[in-house]
């Protein structure tokens, strides 16, 4: 039932005290808070006022994604339903607001995780490999981790009601940030398809119709149509070297010098490597080969969005600590592992950002590490049989 994802169960053994989820979870809530200090120390709110700005534009029937300078920096991208998801936030004095705002941000991915199906041991170590990434999130105000939180309830919800939960989780995702549309991959899991379609067509009306009660039917057509064009404005920008593009697209243009590279077919041979390991039906119904497909699916639409900036990579170490815990060669995962979170720290950026923008093979370079990660998660799905009777064979060789 839904209900288990708000019983979070902690390991309780006796032992070293940073080897037990709760700690983890005092660690998540620190950086959470460190970060929410900062902002208020610095006033640098801007992105949450964006978002909190969306349920005022809801309101008096205003563009979602028009230029507000004297409320914020920059524009919004998310879809209409998003005004909604931030209105309790945005009920209060801002700093409360941001405040309650990264804790939820943090405490939903950190519950969604504990859904999985893997032991209490591998949900610690998945703690700590999101620390870098966490406190990219927390320090820009993100909603990732919640989008994040969104793909992997919709798998670890997918059998549960019969798919009622599970869809909604992946329609949330679709109407406000689009990366949802993934979750339609783990159709293919389910045990309950027919009533995944109508449940998935039930909630995508009533996310569709939400805003309508705030606002009126001509206004949330019009944003729908608004916000396409506003993607497709900020695909453009990013592609032209105007603004950040931090995809492994990105990458393959700064490396190999070629800005106009078509993103239609990087995204295609992309979505073609994606679906190939979706050929091995017999292994639908296990437990490993599924979380192998959940690992590809947090990976693969941050990869292969324009949009992907460091901040957005909370959603692709989900799938990298799902690597990490079905890895059995300890080499890979000694060598690529470090690189990746050193990676993820975004140094360039961090230290010399002015340096960084103008040569975008420092900033694309982020996603090369996860790009290896991904290339290493497809061969095990594809190859899964092969794969865990070796991976047995090594343990029975070591005991």
């Amino acid at each position: 039932m839904a209900g288990d994802f708000f019983k979070t169960r902690y390991n309780t053994s006796k032992g070293k005290f940073y080897e037990d989820n709760r700690f983890i979870f005092l660690i998540w809530i620190c950086v959470t808070l460190i970060f929410v200090v900062d902002s208020w120390i610095t006033n640098r709110l801007n992105n949450y006022l964006i978002f909190e700005n969306t349920f005022r534009n809801l309101l008096h029937q205003q563009s979602f994604y028009a230029a507000y300078p004297q409320y914020h920096e920059d524009v919004n991208h998310y879809g209409p339903v998003f005004s909604l998801i931030v209105a309790p936030f945005a009920a209060l004095p801002n700093w409360i607001g941001l405040l309650l705002w990264n804790l939820f941000n943090c405490v939903f991915l950190f519950k969604a995780v504990q859904t999985l199906p893997v032991s209490d041991k591998e949900k610690m170590i998945f703690g700590y490999i999101a620390l870098p990434c966490l406190i990219e999130s927390m320090l820009n105000q993100q909603f990732n981790a919640a989008a994040g939180a969104l793909i992997i309830l919709n798998y670890t919800q997918l059998n549960k009601s019969r798919g009622f939960f599970s869809s909604m989780f992946m329609m949330v995702g679709i109407f406000v940030k689009l990366y949802g549309i993934i979750g339609l991959t783990f159709f293919l899991l389910s045990k309950y398809r027919t009533r995944y379609v109508l449940y998935s067509i039930g909630w995508g009306l009533v996310f569709f119709a939400l805003p309508i009660l705030f606002s009126s039917p001509q206004f949330v057509l019009h944003s729908y149509v608004e916000w396409f064009s506003a993607l497709i404005e900020k695909n453009a920008i990013n592609v032209s070297g105007e603004g950040i593009d931090m995809s492994i697209m990105g990458f393959f243009r700064a490396l190999f010098q070629v800005p106009y590279l078509s993103n239609g077919i990087l995204i295609g041979l992309g979505a073609l490597l994606f679906i190939i390991p979706l050929a091995n039906v017999r292994h639908y119904g296990k437990k490993k080969y599924q979380l192998l497909i959940l690992s590809s699916t947090l990976l693969f639409p941050i990869l292969f969005s324009t949009g992907a900036e460091d901040c957005t990579f909370i959603i692709s170490i989900a799938g990298v600590g799902i690597w990490y815990i079905l890895e059995k060669n300890k080499l890979l995962k000694n060598v690529l592992l470090p690189v990746l979170l050193v990676v993820a720290c975004d140094f360039p950026m961090l230290i010399f950002p002015a340096f960084a923008k103008s040569h975008p093979i420092l900033l694309s370079m982020l996603s090369f590490p996860y790009f290896l990660v991904w290339i290493r998660v497809l061969y095990k799905a594809f190859r899964y049989e092969a794969v865990f009777q070796e991976s047995r064979r090594w343990s029975v060789a070591a005991a």
